[in-house]
């Protein structure tokens, strides 16, 4: 039998999904992970500015999964952990705001001082995997002796035993549909079958702390009928925000987003404001600063065709992140990576 370690794997992509994987297989292959922007974690995003933290994807994650309360309380390091006090309210159509789900309120809201971002680094560096930043995989083979991935602009990136792809579910089956593989057309339509939604996703910075109608950190919309979608207050998060401040991390609506998503900052900030204004009772002030973050894919409206999916495990293709889990949440993403490392594991044995 060849030494476990002598034996390569390729993850695509670098959220917390495919780090998971890379954590679970740490003892089992040598591990590269392509990723093709510069930093790590995906969705669960953070950015720092004039001395200000904030998490612009993911707003928080949960441990409701053992397996995933494990890792991250008893494995990873903890002493930048940080939970998130006070409850998500909701709010409808009409903007009319109501306390949340009291039973999710009691469970745990976390991030890390630094940003939920953090939460990758650090699986990044427990995995002791290999890590390709800028660099993204255009295409992929099936030969003999495995798999050969080859760079988008056409250079040969090796050749590994198996391979675990985890980007969002579209740009997965976009990577297949131009990739030589056996039943690729089936593997193409199980992705699809998980659809994403747009989002805009806009940092509003303030130097004075903004008042709030209610006891609460975020809210959220339950009915989608609403252009807004979410508002966080991100001086809730422990080490984000310096003390007098608030910064606004809002999320607008699908239907909002996608008619809008090439426009500029500058062309969309008075409408967000006013509809952010206009929820929390009182016209907001222009804001010190402001960001904006496109999201083409940030979240998934169900699931990919998991069973097709699997039947490609036997020829040493594996597939993981929200996609599969039809949700978009980071512990799930967590979990299935760790599940499909362990699956994975399992044909090297």
């Amino acid at each position: 039998m060849p030494n476990k370690r002598s034996q390569k794997i390729a993850i695509v992509g670098a959220g917390v999904a495919g780090l998971a994987a890379a954590y679970g297989l740490r003892d089992a292959a040598e591990v590269v992970v392509f990723e093709k922007s510069r930093g790590v974690s995906g969705r669960a995003a953070t950015r720092g500015r004039h001395g200000v933290r904030y998490d612009h994807g993911a707003n928080y994650f949960r441990m409701e999964a053992p397996r995933v309360a494990h890792l991250v309380l008893r494995v990873l390091p903890t002493d930048e952990l940080a939970e998130i006090a006070g409850d998500v309210w909701t709010f409808d159509g009409a903007g009319r705001l109501s306390p949340g789900d009291p039973d999710r309120n009691l469970m745990a809201k976390w991030t890390y001082r630094s940003g939920i971002s953090t939460l990758g680094k650090l699986l990044l560096r427990a995995s002791c995997a290999a890590l390709q930043s800028q660099t993204r995989v255009g295409c992929l083979e099936k030969e003999p002796a495995g798999w050969r991935l080859y760079a988008e602009e056409g250079h040969d990136l090796g050749v590994f035993e198996a391979v675990l792809l985890t980007p969002p579910a579209p740009q997965t089956a976009d990577l297949l549909d131009v990739s030589s593989l056996p039943g690729r057309e089936h593997l193409v339509a199980a992705l699809r079958r998980a659809d994403y939604r747009t989002q805009l996703s806009f940092v509003l910075a303030f130097d004075r702390p903004l008042p709030r109608p209610g006891d609460f950190y975020a809210l959220v919309n339950t009915d989608g009928a609403h252009e807004v979608a979410w508002v966080g207050f991100e001086e809730d998060k422990p080490g984000h925000v310096p003390l007098g401040q608030s910064v606004l991390v809002v999320q607008m609506s699908p239907a909002w987003s996608r008619p809008r998503y090439e426009a500029s900052l500058e062309e969309l900030q008075s409408d967000v404001l006013r509809a952010v204004g206009a929820l929390l009772g009182e016209a907001l002030p222009a804001p010190a600063w402001a960001d904006l973050q496109r999201w083409r894919y940030a979240l998934p409206n169900g699931a990919a065709d998991v069973e097709t999916l699997r039947e490609a495990e036997a020829d040493g293709l594996f597939f993981a992140g929200d996609g599969l889990a039809g949700k978009g949440r980071v512990a799930l993403a967590v979990q299935n990576g760790l599940e499909a490392a362990a699956r994975l594991a399992a044909l090297l044995d």
